[in-house]
C-alpha cells in the first residue's frame, strides 16, 4: 500500500517478472527513484542516502601499516547517481548494476589514525574530508523470496560491491597534535601518493558500504511485499 501510494503517485510503475525487458524497466524505475531515495522516505522508514551516514568504520593495518578509524562519516552526492547498466535475473533474483556518479563523492567526518603510510609515520585525530573524482561502482546483489506471516518479501542474501575513482583528494586536520608544518607536509604526501593509501582503505570502505546498502535495501523489502514491487 505504501509502495503504491508513494511511487505510483509520482509516476512510477511496477515491473513485470515475466517481462523480457524487466532489466530495462528496473533501470528506468530505479533511476527515477534516486532523487526520492536520496532524501529518505519516512513513511517507509528509509533514512536519507545523501548524505549517507556511516556511524563507524575501522581500517586495520594493511600493506602500508596504517590504522584508521572513522566516526560519523557522511557520504555526499549519491543523489547524482546515473545507472549505466542493470541486469536482473527474475528466476534467481540476482541483480547486477553499474553506476557512475556525476559529482565527486565526498566523505566527511571524524578520524583517528596512527601507524605508517608507505614509509612515513602518521598520527592524529580530528576532522577529515576525502573526495573521489569520477566515481564508478559495480554491485552484484543476490536476493531470495521469503514468507513472513503469510506474505512474501525479498531478503538480501549478499551484496558484492566494488568501486573505482580516477583521483582521491584528502585533507586530515590536526595531524601530529596540530603541528601545522608536519600536518601540511603529510597531507601533501598523502595526496601525491593517494593510490597507495586507497589500496589500504578500499576493502574496508567497500565492506562498510555493502553493509549500509544491504541495511537500506532490507529495510525497504521488510516493509514492502514482493507483489507490490513486481507484478507476476
Amino acid at each position: 500500500m505504501y509502495y503504491c501510494n508513494f511511487f505510483l503517485a509520482k509516476g512510477f510503475v511496477q515491473c513485470k517478472l515475466s517481462d523480457p525487458a524487466i532489466s530495462e524497466c528496473m533501470r528506468n524505475e530505479l533511476q527515477r527513484a534516486t532523487p526520492y531515495l536520496s532524501k529518505g522516505i519516512p513513511s517507509l522508514g528509509l533514512l536519507p542516502t545523501d548524505p549517507l551516514r556511516i556511524s563507524s568504520l575501522t581500517i586495520d593495518k594493511g600493506i602500508g601499516g596504517v590504522n584508521l578509524k572513522f566516526k560519523d562519516l557522511d557520504i555526499l552526492n549519491m543523489r547524482s547517481t546515473i545507472i549505466k547498466d542493470l541486469t536482473f535475473d527474475p528466476k534467481n533474483f540476482t541483480l547486477n548494476v553499474a553506476i557512475v556518479v556525476q559529482k565527486p563523492i565526498i566523505l566527511e567526518g571524524q578520524y583517528e589514525t596512527n601507524g605508517r603510510v608507505i614509509i612515513l609515520p602518521i598520527n592524529g585525530n580530528g576532522t577529515c574530508r576525502f573526495t573521489l573524482d569520477n566515481y564508478k561502482s559495480f554491485s552484484v546483489v543476490k536476493m531470495k523470496p521469503v514468507l513472513k506471516n503469510g506474505i512474501t518479501h525479498l531478503e538480501v542474501k549478499s551484496l558484492d560491491f566494488k568501486f573505482t575513482t580516477s583521483k582521491m583528494h584528502l585533507i586530515m586536520n590536526n595531524l601530529f597534535n596540530g603541528d601545522k608544518i608536519l600536518g601540511d607536509n603529510m597531507n601533501l604526501f598523502l595526496n601525491e601518493n593517494w593510490m597507495e593509501l586507497l589500496n589500504d582503505m578500499q576493502p574496508a570502505f567497500e565492506k562498510a558500504l555493502s553493509v549500509a546498502f544491504i541495511s537500506i535495501a532490507q529495510e525497504f523489502f521488510n516493509r514492502i511485499p514482493l507483489n507490490q514491487i513486481f507484478i507476476d
